[in-house]
């Protein structure tokens, strides 16, 4: 079996779709690294001059009438049954950040956290998964900032290990030539599960490189400006950590990718029915109500993020009689994730296999 492994390993190596992979993944990286240098500069010594003097008048006009619009704003809350708090009254003071035109930094701070997700409070159904709602939410993967959208370019490069897993197969079925592998080696359970092994760790340099130079390119354009943010060694494990399961998710798509290769035994339609789950995941997820746990979308943002928040709707009556509709927040754990893609992974390769043994592939 590391024999055939070894070979499988080398022809897809040798295939130029694996090649064009390569520098997609190079690409990826380049313009990345240009809209992060694009979005990121933080505000210049005249637009901060300019804040400044402007937050100086404010706050000079808010000494004088400060405590008038304080109360008045708490009037308002009040009459409408509202809080303070709620209303937004302990924020009416000036601050210099709101002068100046929002800054990113490598990590996120609280300031990017709150342009993020605003000062809603979490409703949820007990104070466990509110407490892990606003740990999501505050980690390195949410919020405004380089970090947090790395996540969402490094999705793509786990989509290139799926097309690469799915090319790998259907190119050779459809050229004669897996026919014509199988007269040299006949036993077929042994070569598709050398195929899929091939696939899970031949991607495995993509993802992991291709992330390493988002990381990289990132990190330097931050670090030119002098934005890191609060960059710690505990940060930098979560990157690790968000790294390994990156791999692990890639590896588990590419073999996705074989056995959709081998059930749809086209390229386009195995690809066509990945983008139209995850369109249909995103589009009609929140019809499914708590069924959104199961979804492959939720399940990969867990697995990557280190959790996921997905809302439903509860509607109960008020005390008028008429019905009030709120979200309530649910959490997918990390765990669930990626356990929920194995189950994934595991049940297309086991049909595919079973598939694979009977079909005709010449």
């Amino acid at each position: 079996m590391s024999r055939l492994l070894r070979v499988e390993l080398r022809r897809l190596w040798a295939r130029q779709i694996t090649r064009w992979a390569c520098v997609g993944v190079l690409a990826l990286a380049a313009i990345s690294g240009l809209a992060v240098y694009l979005s990121a500069p933080p505000p210049s010594a005249q637009e901060v001059a300019n804040a400044q003097e402007m937050f100086a008048a404010d706050q000079e006009a808010w000494e004088t009438d400060g405590e008038q619009q304080v109360a008045s704003c708490e009037a308002d809350a009040e009459a409408e049954g509202r809080t303070p708090e709620e209303w937004g009254c302990d924020q009416m003071a000036p601050r210099l950040e709101y002068y100046l035109p929002p800054t990113q930094t490598f990590v996120p701070d609280a300031t990017q956290q709150e342009l993020m997700f605003g000062a809603e409070e979490v409703d949820a159904d007990d104070d466990a998964t509110a407490a892990a709602v606003e740990e999501i939410r505050g980690s390195v993967w949410n919020g405004w900032a380089g970090l947090a959208s790395l996540d969402d370019v490094a999705v793509l490069l786990v989509l290139v290990a799926l097309v690469v897993g799915v090319s790998f197969v259907t190119a050779e079925i459809n050229s004669g030539s897996l026919g014509m592998w199988l007269t040299f080696e006949p036993r077929r359970q042994r070569v598709y599960w050398a195929k899929a092994a091939a696939a899970a760790l031949g991607t495995v340099p993509l993802v992991l490189v291709g992330f390493a130079l988002l990381v990289a390119a990132s990190y330097a354009v931050y670090a030119s400006f002098g934005t890191l943010g609060g960059l710690t060694g505990a940060v930098w494990l979560e990157v690790a950590a968000f790294t390994g399961r990156l791999v692990a998710a890639g590896a588990a798509l590419a073999a996705v990718g074989v056995a959709l290769g081998v059930l749809f035994k086209h390229a386009a339609a195995a690809v066509g029915v990945v983008g139209v789950v995850a369109w249909g995941s995103l589009v009609f997820g929140f019809g499914l109500g708590e069924l959104q746990r199961w979804l492959p979308t939720t399940a990969l943002t867990a697995w990557l993020q280190g959790g996921s928040v997905f809302s439903t709707e509860r509607c109960t009556p008020s005390a008028d009689g008429v019905f009030e509709c709120l979200p309530v927040d649910h959490v997918v754990t990390t765990t669930q994730g990626g356990l929920t893609l194995l189950a994934v992974t595991a049940v297309l390769t086991l049909l595919a296999a079973l598939v694979f043994r009977r079909r005709d592939v010449s």
